[in-house]
């Protein structure tokens, strides 16, 4: 279902653009269905011979193999960087905005391991950080929209991928960004960039799932609402 979300947002964001006409919302329409292409095929073609950041270039660097996984890395980041180029006219912060939302997409895309997790992981970081969001009602519209591929997600009746999980992160990184508008000396944007560099880099050392098995708060958190 991640392509199908990736259309939804896609026309939700063009809509808004036609009723706004301001260019970040064109900029996030194409951006919500590139994101989603790219983890489609990732989706499709990919395969479990590499994981993670090092696993990709390693594939690269021994046995002269691109994997999907390497390909969404570096045109993740492209897609991100033009976006924002685009907007703000501005490399650096351009440059802080794709890090920024590269780590975001590449760890919800860790998270979604188990049904319903990655959403679920969302709906916490935006309560945990709601208070210092700039809300407006383009946001409350995409967790709105989330809603129903979320029930079907923890359900089990379809399954979000590459495709959707990258949604995900990108619908958190757009919150965050303010929709690629806030100041770089904002001090949620880093404290939300160091953050997510951390868990990228914890990543590649430690499993979240056994993590969270080892919690019996974190377990019950990620166990609410799925199938027995």
């Amino acid at each position: 279902m991640g392509i199908i979300l990736g259309l939804v947002l896609a026309l939700y964001a063009f809509l808004e653009y036609l009723n706004v006409r301001k260019t970040n919302f064109l900029i996030t329409c194409f951006s919500f269905l590139a994101i989603s292409v790219i983890g489609l095929i990732d989706d499709v073609f990919g395969d479990d011979k590499s994981k993670g950041f090092k696993g990709h270039i390693k594939r690269l660097w021994k046995d002269k193999e691109i994997s999907t996984g390497l390909v969404k890395m570096i045109l993740i980041p492209i897609v991100l960087f033009l976006g924002s180029a685009h907007i703000t006219q501005d490399i650096y912060k351009s440059f802080i905005y794709t890090i920024l939302g590269a780590l975001c997409i590449n760890l919800f895309n860790l998270f979604d391991l188990r049904p319903g997790r990655c959403i679920k992981i969302l709906f916490i970081f935006i309560v945990l950080i709601g208070s210092f969001i700039n809300w407006i009602p383009f946001y409350i519209s995409l967790l709105i929209l989330l809603m129903p591929i979320f029930i079907g997600d923890i359900k089990e009746i379809y399954m979000l991928g590459d495709a959707g999980s990258n949604l995900i992160g990108y619908v958190f990184f757009l919150i965050i960004s303010q929709i690629y508008t806030i100041r770089t000396d904002n001090m949620l944007l880093w404290i939300t960039l160091f953050s997510a560099l951390l868990l990228n880099l914890a990543s590649e050392y430690i499993s979240f799932s056994q993590v969270i098995e080892g919690s019996k708060v974190l377990k019950f958190i990620d166990e609410l609402g799925r199938k027995k």
